[in-house]
């Protein structure tokens, strides 16, 4: 993957003017990353990486936890954001995250909101997050579902599958992730649906009542090592 795209078009003026608005970060994005606080929240003393982490909107919902914050992600763009947002901006790193620049059983925490999909081996980055995951850690795994029930309307009233928009982006049933995951060994305790936070809250309430479970958007597999 090359940075350049996430820079210039993936994020370009978006977090930009994310920035020149004093961080003011939009009603839903900010939904959307309380959902995920609600998932992992770090206790104080722990460690907990964000793989992927942006321009750090999950890690600013944390940075008062008392936990120590480290981030990845490959965009200097959003790196250099993340960096403003929590208390210790030289652990936001902007690298490529497989390999992680970690040792081995060095965090309490590890997340992926919606990044995985975007590498080129599924198995390779994996495998890195069980790697640098402590024996018992909580690690959060968020992937998008190829049998999502809009990519099924569209197909179906325009023959059209689902669009993407990222140079590297794996479309997976839930089965097909859960194995996945599985297979590198890493043990999946929980999954929760995810169904975007793009609408007012009354309805984002009854999206987990419509919706059947395996048609959602994404899954957010809740593992351990």
């Amino acid at each position: 993957m090359a940075n350049n795209f996430y820079d210039e078009v993936y994020y370009g003026n978006a977090l930009q003017d994310l920035e020149n608005h004093n961080g003011h970060i939009p009603p839903d994005i900010k939904r959307e990353n309380l959902f995920y606080k609600s998932m992992i929240c770090p206790e104080p003393g722990k460690k907990l990486l964000d793989v992927g982490c942006g321009p750090g909107s999950y890690l600013s919902l944390v940075k008062d936890s008392g936990a120590s914050l480290w981030g990845i992600d490959i965009s200097h763009t959003a790196t250099s954001i993340a960096k403003k947002k929590v208390p210790h901006p030289e652990q936001i790193l902007c690298e490529n995250a497989d390999p992680l620049p970690f040792s081995d059983g060095e965090f309490d925490y590890v997340t992926a909101w919606g990044v995985i999909e975007h590498f080129p081996s599924l198995p390779s980055i994996l495998k890195e997050i069980k790697r640098v995951a402590k024996q018992g850690a909580e690690i959060a795994i968020m992937v998008p579902n190829v049998y999502y029930y809009k990519f099924i309307w569209d197909t179906f009233r325009k023959g059209a599958g689902p669009v993407k928009h990222q140079e590297i982006e794996v479309l997976y049933s839930f089965q097909e992730w859960k194995d996945l995951i599985e297979s590198v060994g890493l043990s999946v305790r929980k999954v929760h649906r995810h169904n975007k936070f793009n609408k007012p809250p009354f309805v984002i309430w009854m999206r987990e009542y419509i919706i059947p479970f395996y048609l959602s958007n994404h899954f957010i597999f809740m593992c351990t090592k």
